[in-house]
């Protein structure tokens, strides 16, 4: 995410302790017996909230582990999010999947083996990408400055109780979906927009959409299908956890991207 980072570290950090407050989840973990396991998929360093993590449960006794589809240092374990087979079961007791859930191409394959490696009263911690830095779209499409081409986010996860919780979180998101600012290229996200079309878009005859809150989840899981892409939803994910948190936040007023987190 670039310049985003410290915003996005931040808003996890800060999610993180109103969680803890709420539950005391990180705690209870703590205090049971033997040593700790922290698992950190899709990452190859500590950031704040991992290190947040890894302070409550206990770095004494905590053991934390890296895994990365691309590795960078040899102590980082190379491991695809979506080839979970190879890993143990009861391997962990906190998992997390830090802005790279959009990447997921099974959900219900990889919910099935991340339920798999958490020990019984454990804890996953992801955050769900919603909107595309570019361009305020509902598909996931992909962002070409990722990697030079084109990147397929594939999988995102929403349910109602998010968008009543965080309503003006998502209603921020929504409007822009709605009236796509007048440089935002909805068609080649991260290309400049045509001159014709900026002038259209100047002079109020831009795209319009009448999306409302009540209407999101509706209007998402269509186009995610329409697109081949997956919008994990509560009968889902209840197969496999108990989401007890959620957190949202909209990064449009900070860094003027699109993205919309919600962590759960």
């Amino acid at each position: 995410m670039g310049v985003s980072d410290r915003y996005h570290f931040a808003w996890l950090c800060e999610a993180l302790d109103r969680f803890e407050d709420e539950t005391g989840h990180l705690a209870a973990i703590r205090r049971g017996s033997g040593d700790l396991a922290l698992w950190c998929l899709g990452e190859q360093r500590v950031n704040p909230p991992i290190a947040y993590l890894w302070e409550a449960l206990g770095r004494e006794r905590t053991r934390a582990t890296f895994f990365d589809k691309f590795p960078t240092d040899p102590a980082v374990r190379a491991q695809d999010i979506d080839a979970l087979e190879n890993l143990p079961d009861n391997a962990c007791d906190v998992l997390t999947l830090f802005r790279a859930s959009m990447f997921i191409t099974d959900p219900p394959v990889f919910l099935a083996h991340v339920r798999r490696l958490v020990r019984p009263g454990g804890l996953v911690l992801i955050d769900w990408l919603h909107g595309l830095s570019d361009a305020p779209v509902l598909d996931l499409r992909g962002d070409p400055r990722h990697g030079g081409s084109s990147t397929p986010f594939m999988t995102t996860y929403a349910d109602p109780e998010a968008l009543a919780d965080f309503s003006a979180e998502f209603e921020r998101f929504i409007r822009h979906v709605n009236r796509p600012p007048w440089w935002a290229n909805l068609e080649r996200p991260g290309a400049p927009l045509p001159l014709a079309e900026r002038v259209k878009r100047l002079l109020g005859r831009g795209p319009r959409r009448a999306i409302s809150l009540a209407t999101y989840l509706e209007t998402l899981r269509a186009e995610l299908a329409r697109a081949g892409k997956h919008l994990i939803e509560p009968g889902l994910m209840e197969q496999h956890f108990k989401v007890v948190f959620r957190h949202a936040r909209y990064f449009y007023p900070l860094v003027k991207k699109f993205n919309l987190y919600l962590l759960t």
